[in-house]
This record gives C-alpha cells, sequence and structure tokens, in this order.
C-alpha cells in the first residue's frame, strides 16, 4: 500500500515548521502507479551500466573538483533521484517520488502510446542534470559530454532513431525538472552567509591547522530530501564535557589517544581506507554510492532495482549529512586532538588529520549508518566485496553485512583520532534513524522495494 508521509515545505536555520501540503489532483496518477505500460523493453531486461557509469563520473569529478563532503552529498542524491525518475516509466508499478521528497514537483511523463528506451533516458537524463549542478568546469562538461554521446552512440545501434530521440529528449526534460527543484534547495542562499567561530568556552571546538576554514557552516539549512527537517533524527550528546580526569569525558578523550598510541596495521589501514578525504576522494557519500554501483554485479541487479537503489541511497546520504552538519554546528564541541594537547599530552597527534567543521556526531558514521540501513532494508543481512578502494592503491575489502560495513567506517574514525566514541555511537544510531526513514516513508513501488 502507497505510504505517502506529509512532508515541510517551510524551513529556515533552525526554526521547524511542520506542515502539511496535498498532493495536487494531477499529480495523483503518477504516483499511485496507476499508468498503461509504455512500449519498450521494461527496465527489468535491461542492464544497469548506464547508471553506473554516470555515478562513477560523477564520483570522479567530485574529487577532480575537490567538492566538500556535505557539497558532494547533495550531489549525489540529486543524481540518485533523477536517474530513477528517467527509468520509473518503464518499471511495473512504479511510485514517484515527486509529492513524496520535500517540495518535489511532479515530473515528467512519457507519451504512454509512444516506444522509449530507459537507457537512453537515464543518459539524457543525468547528463543534463549534471551539466547543471556543476557548470563552471570545462573539464566536467567535456566529461559529462563525451560520456553522453558515448551511450548515444551506443544505443543508436539497438534502438531505432525517434525512439533513441524521444527517449533522450525525456531524460532531458526530468533533467531540467530536477534542476528547477534543486535551484529552491537554498545551496545558493547560503553561499555568502558569513560565519565567526565560537569562543568562550572550553568545549567549543577549535580550528587545528593554520589556515584552516570552517567547512558548510550552514549545511543544516539545506532542504532536507526525505526528513520533515533537518534535526528530524538528530541524537543530542549524552556525554557531559568535563575536564576532570574522573570523567566519563575526559576518559573518552585518553581512548582516543590510548587506541592511536597503539594502532596495529590492521587498524591504520582502516582507518586510512574510509578517511574518503574530499579533494583525494569523492568523498563518503560517493564511497557509499560506489558500494551501491558495485551491488549492481555482485547481486545481479537490473536498470529497475539499480535506479531504485541509487534513489534511495542518494536520497539517504544527503539526508545525512543535512542532519549532521546542523547538529555540528549547534554543539560545536572540540576535537579530540584539541582536547588531548589541552588537558593530557600537549605533544600528541591524530593518524589522521582533523577536519575543519566541530567534532559531534561523527559524519562517517550518520552517512554510513544511514546508507546500511536502505541497503539492508533492500536486500538483507548481505555479504559483499568492496572493491572501490583500488583507484586509491587499497586492496579490496570483504564485509559479512552493510551494517558490519558501516561499523568498520565509523570506528575508523576513533583509529584515526578524529572522534570521540560518543560520537562515533550516536552518530550511527541518527543514520540508522534517517534510513529508516528513508525505507518507510519513501515508497516506490507497493511490494517490498528489495524484491
Amino acid at each position: 500500500m502507497l505510504r505517502l508521509r506529509p512532508r515541510s515545505l517551510l524551513f529556515l536555520g533552525l526554526t521547524v515548521l511542520l506542515g502539511f501540503a496535498l498532493l495536487p489532483a494531477h499529480q495523483s496518477r503518477s504516483l499511485a502507479g496507476d499508468v498503461p505500460d509504455i512500449p519498450g523493453t521494461p527496465a527489468v531486461e535491461l542492464e544497469p551500466q548506464v547508471l553506473v557509469d554516470w555515478i562513477q563520473l560523477l564520483y570522479d569529478r567530485a574529487e577532480t573538483e575537490k567538492i566538500s563532503a556535505p557539497a558532494a552529498s547533495r550531489l549525489y542524491a540529486y543524481a540518485g533521484i533523477a536517474g530513477y525518475e528517467a527509468v520509473r516509466p518503464g518499471i511495473a508499478d512504479a511510485f514517484s517520488m515527486g509529492g513524496q521528497l520535500n517540495a518535489m514537483p511532479e515530473m515528467p511523463y512519457p507519451d504512454p502510446e509512444l516506444e522509449y528506451d530507459w537507457i537512453a533516458s537515464a543518459n539524457g537524463a543525468m547528463s543534463t542534470l549534471i551539466t547543471g549542478l556543476l557548470p563552471d568546469s570545462p573539464d566536467t562538461l567535456k566529461a559529462v559530454e563525451a560520456l553522453r554521446e558515448r551511450y548515444i552512440k551506443a544505443r543508436a545501434g539497438k534502438v531505432e532513431a525517434d525512439v533513441l530521440e524521444r527517449s533522450t529528449a525525456f531524460g532531458d526534460s526530468i533533467g531540467a525538472a530536477m534542476l528547477e527543484w534543486v535551484a529552491m534547495d537554498n545551496f545558493a542562499e547560503t553561499r555568502d552567509m558569513a560565519y565567526e567561530i565560537p569562543t568562550g568556552d572550553p568545549s567549543l571546538w577549535v580550528l587545528t591547522a593554520p589556515g584552516m576554514k570552517p567547512v558548510e557552516p550552514y549545511w543544516g539549512q539545506i532542504r532536507p530530501f526525505a526528513l520533515y527537517y533537518a534535526d528530524g533524527c538528530a541524537v543530542p550528546m549524552k556525554l557531559a564535557f568535563s575536564t576532570d580526569p574522573d570523567s566519563t569525558f575526559y576518559k573518552q578523550a585518553l581512548e582516543v589517544k590510548d587506541v592511536g598510541d597503539k594502532l596495529t596495521p590492521e587498524q591504520k589501514d582502516t582507518a586510512r581506507y574510509w578517511v574518503d578525504t574530499p579533494g583525494e576522494t569523492g568523498t563518503p557519500a560517493g564511497h557509499w554510492m560506489l558500494i551501491a554501483a558495485q551491488l549492481a554485479d555482485q547481486l545481479d541487479l537490473k536498470l529497475d532495482m539499480t535506479s531504485m537503489m541509487f534513489g534511495l541511497v542518494g536520497t539517504a546520504v544527503g539526508d545525512a549529512f543535512i542532519s549532521t552538519w546542523s547538529l555540528k554546528y549547534q554543539i560545536n564541541l572540540i576535537r579530540p586532538e584539541s582536547y588531548i594537547q589541552e588537558y593530557i599530552d600537549p605533544d600528541w597527534r591524530p593518524l589522521i588529520a582533523s577536519p575543519g567543521f566541530p567534532e559531534y556526531p561523527s559524519g562517517h558514521s550518520v552517512v554510513s549508518g544511514a546508507a546500511a540501513e536502505v541497503l539492508t532494508g533492500m536486500f538483507g543481512t548481505e555479504a559483499f566485496t568492496d572493491r572501490s578502494g583500488r583507484k586509491h592503491g587499497f586492496r579490496e575489502r570483504a564485509f559479512t553485512s552493510f551494517r558490519a560495513a558501516a561499523y568498520e567506517a565509523a570506528i575508523s574514525r576513533m583509529y584515526g583520532g578524529i572522534h570521540f566514541r560518543e560520537a562515533i555511537e550516536g552518530g550511527l544510531e541518527q543514520g540508522r534513524c534517517i534510513g529508516r526513514n528513508v525505507m518507510d516513508y519513501v515508497t516506490l513501488r507497493s511490494k517490498p522495494q528489495g524484491e
């Protein structure tokens, strides 16, 4: 049964306004799945490589363009949603995300009497969307155009010319509609907002390197995707700040130091494997999108299921960073590195350099918990192998479940000396809430979404 939850359409800063929006009557057909079959090969019979290739391109461009972790998560979210919407008419009994995600409008729908090729439509949607999301880089635009043309040429030998042209144009219309939605997410409004780092309390975050600037201090004001509002899954910090050696806070800091001083080679490898530094990789959200991309092959998924997977995982990682950053800059907690140097050992250094934003909660923990919860909801407890690190010189890593991978990603931040245990455990809890929210309230089909 279709489950729709009213979404908040108004938000500004930390103000919470829960509103109830009624679905327009003209939108009911696309959301109810009550649509005629579209002529052409259904998505369940098509290979998913087109979406895998576009996600890989976006990962590579995020890395090359040195896009921050929060900003990259936004790109992956919109790309995952656009890919699904471009393929959706070719999926039996499929529901649009329009009307389910915050302020997302009705998406274009193809002529039900004409034939379409869903690989070509996905190609059009992704190329148009990414061009609009990253319009200022000539190298990115060249890469996008090259991949778009490669798929147009590849499909020219498999479908009629009019079908190819019509399908690509339909995909372009999805991309254009997505960009209209993108333009209203408060991203542009937060670009020029000045931020002054709070001072005057020993618990507050301080910069840990010369020239460091706070990363996206207003990201919590970006419009969420499936969350009612940014703090809808927030897990408040329960650990009271203290410099007393008998306090739990001090002991958690001492744990970070002790673990860091005795790291095994495997723990060092784990910390480096999951670091996902912006500018050196496609960021933590991108790491999970590549894990999802590998599942298309490992689980023998077709275009229909792959599009749904990217749509749901993308939504989760997008919400994860909005949720995390909102709470980070509210709590503004000091990093372990700064605390340990001030109160325990002035000469101590972490394995991984502390990034330029407050400590609680752990972003890796939130995004990993969210993505793993979605993948578990879709596919169950599934063992898998992550080979995405090969590009950066890492060996492949095998996991017994998505949640096991999420835990390793989370605890890697303690190995790196970046987070207290409280931020890791609270972050995983927050991420699981975000993932469950996506699976519970974003309905793509009337039957379970992983079947």
